[in-house]
């Protein structure tokens, strides 16, 4: 009996002993295969203290002379690009037609305040009541009110330079006729200096100063130019949604024109850079407004969960994270859109 009993009990420790490899067997063929994917480390974003943007170059000052009254243009003096100086006479019209007016009013001031003069003995006297000297004194201050409007239509319907500058555009010719207010030529005023105009997203405006210095690239120059912002747009434009930035260029070389395309970089000072960090654009799994999500890969088991990132902005390829990660973390750069919460990845790229 002894020998049988020993020997059911080794096949049944073999049994069992198979029956635990097989179990282990199967659950290693069971367990997910880590996916591989392509990861970032979040960092601290060199160039996040910059916004950047294109612009264009303009004359602070470019301003639309036009006549007050209508008429024929009797001279244009000046021409597209030709330099004009404080006071300078540049446009002129047909003074036939105000002249004649300006004679007018003045006839008529004139009758009135003789009509004034023959009343004063006659109501002395008493031959004349006081109501009437009082009415011809009324009509005389009209008719010098009246004399007065014209002699100003007149004083406007020459244009002369408000300052020194340039003429950007020529609107007209001479011998057309215009209406009151509209656009004859458009003059640069030289003092006011130059400024790049830029336009630039609601992420980007709220990290915008004013006097934050500014570089201004243009073709053709070896070195950019510096700036300082002087204007920030109050409002966005209604179709585009941007903010208009004025940079101020503090030694604009001679010749610059107004119209150059320029690449502009502004240091801002609203957002310190150590509080932004970059990963690439690629990370963001869906983004709305300000916030995003990304997979953040966890350091022990390289499982991925899901985290809400809030944006500071864009830094060339990517995308600067004010809120939601640490310095250090690592996110799915690449594959993120074939993970889920809890997978296991296998990073395959820096």
């Amino acid at each position: 009996m002894r020998p049988i009993l020993t020997a059911t009990l080794i096949l049944a420790a073999a049994l069992l002993a198979a029956c635990g490899d097989g179990a282990a067997d199967d659950s290693a063929a069971t367990a997910p295969a880590a996916k591989p994917v392509v990861t970032a480390q979040a960092i601290r974003a060199p160039s996040a203290a910059l916004v950047r943007g294109t612009g264009t170059i303009a004359f602070k000052r470019e301003v639309p002379l036009s006549f007050k009254i209508a008429g024929v243009i009797a001279e244009l003096l000046v021409d597209q690009s030709d330099p004009v100086a404080a006071g300078q006479v540049l446009a002129r019209l047909d003074q036939a037609e105000i002249g004649a007016q300006l004679r007018d009013a003045e006839a008529q001031l004139t009758k009135a305040r003789r009509d004034v003069a023959r009343l004063l003995p006659l109501v002395a006297k008493g031959h004349a009541p006081r109501a009437r000297l009082d009415d011809a004194r009324t009509a005389a201050a009209m008719a010098a009110a009246a004399r007065d409007s014209v002699a100003f239509n007149r004083s406007l319907s020459v244009i002369v330079a408000p300052g020194d500058g340039v003429v950007l555009t020529r609107h007209v010719e001479a011998g057309q006729i215009v209406t009151p207010g509209a656009a004859i030529l458009t003059v640069a005023d030289g003092r006011a200096g130059h400024v790049a105009r830029l336009p630039l997203s609601d992420r980007d405006i709220v990290r915008v100063g004013l006097g934050d210095p500014a570089r201004v690239t243009l073709a053709g120059l070896p070195e950019p130019l510096a700036g300082h912002v002087t204007r920030r747009a109050a409002m966005g434009d209604p179709r585009t949604g941007t903010f208009e930035v004025e940079v101020a260029i503090d030694h604009p070389p001679p010749g610059l024109t107004s119209g150059l395309i320029a690449d502009i970089a502004i240091t801002t000072t609203l957002n310190h850079p150590a509080a932004l960090l970059a990963i690439p654009a690629t990370a963001i799994l869906e983004g709305f407004g300000d916030w995003g999500t990304v997979y953040v890969v966890a350091p022990t088991d390289r499982t991925v969960a899901r985290r809400r990132v809030r944006f500071g902005g864009m830094a060339g390829d990517d995308v600067l994270v004010a809120e939601g990660l640490d310095p250090g973390e690592v996110v799915v750069a690449t594959g993120a859109a074939y993970l889920a919460e809890g997978d296991r990845v296998a990073p395959a790229g820096p």
